[in-house]
C-alpha cells in the first residue's frame, strides 16, 4: 500500500504515529488495514461507482449490486460500531493509517443520500467519522477537491 510506504519513508516528518510505535500497536493497525481492504473497500467502492460515477458517466446503475453492497456495508459498519465501543479509533486510541484509509470512500458515501443513513444508524461510527473527517489535513484535501482541476503537465 502506497500510504504505508509514504508513512515509513517520511516518518521523520510526523507520520510515525500513523504506523504505531510498538509491535502490538502495529499489528492492530495492520489488522484494520486488511479489514478496510477486504471488507469495507469492496462494497463502498461499488456504491460510489454505481451511485455517484455511473449516473454522471451515462452508465446504467446495477440495482442488484447496489442493494447487496448496502447490506454488506451495513454489516461491516456494525462490526466497526462494536469495535468503536472499546476504542476511540479502529486500531486503538490514536488516529492511525487504519483510520486514514477509510477517508476517501467514506467521504464519498456520506454525500450519497441513500448511503448516509447506513453510517448515521451507528452512533459510534458517526462519532469516529466526525473525528477523522474534521482533521485539518483532511479538510484541506476536501477544499482542494472543490477547486479547478490541476493543469496536466505532460
Amino acid at each position: 500500500m502506497i500510504c504505508r510506504h509514504i508513512a515509513e519513508k517520511y516518518a521523520d516528518k510526523g507520520t510515525i504515529g500513523l504506523l504505531g510505535t510498538g509491535t502490538l500497536e502495529r499489528a492492530s493497525i495492520e489488522q484494520w488495514l486488511l479489514t478496510e481492504a477486504q471488507s469495507f473497500e469492496p462494497p463502498s467502492s461499488a456504491l460510489v461507482f454505481h451511485l455517484a460515477v455511473a449516473p454522471v458517466a451515462g452508465i446504467e446503475t446495477d440495482q442488484t449490486v447496489v442493494e447487496k453492497s448496502k447490506k454488506t456495508l451495513d454489516e461491516v459498519l456494525t462490526i466497526y460500531e462494536q469495535r468503536l465501543e472499546a476504542s476511540t479509533y479502529l486500531a486503538g486510541d490514536k488516529f492511525t493509517l487504519a483510520d486514514l484509509s477509510h477517508l476517501p470512500n467514506a467521504h464519498n458515501l456520506l454525500k450519497i443520500p441513500s448511503c448516509r443513513p447506513i453510517f448515521e444508524s451507528k452512533k459510534k461510527v458517526m462519532g469516529w467519522w466526525d473525528k477523522i473527517s474534521s482533521r485539518p489535513s483532511w479538510r484541506k484535501v476536501v477544499e482542494m477537491q472543490k477547486g479547478p482541476p490541476p493543469t496536466p503537465r505532460f
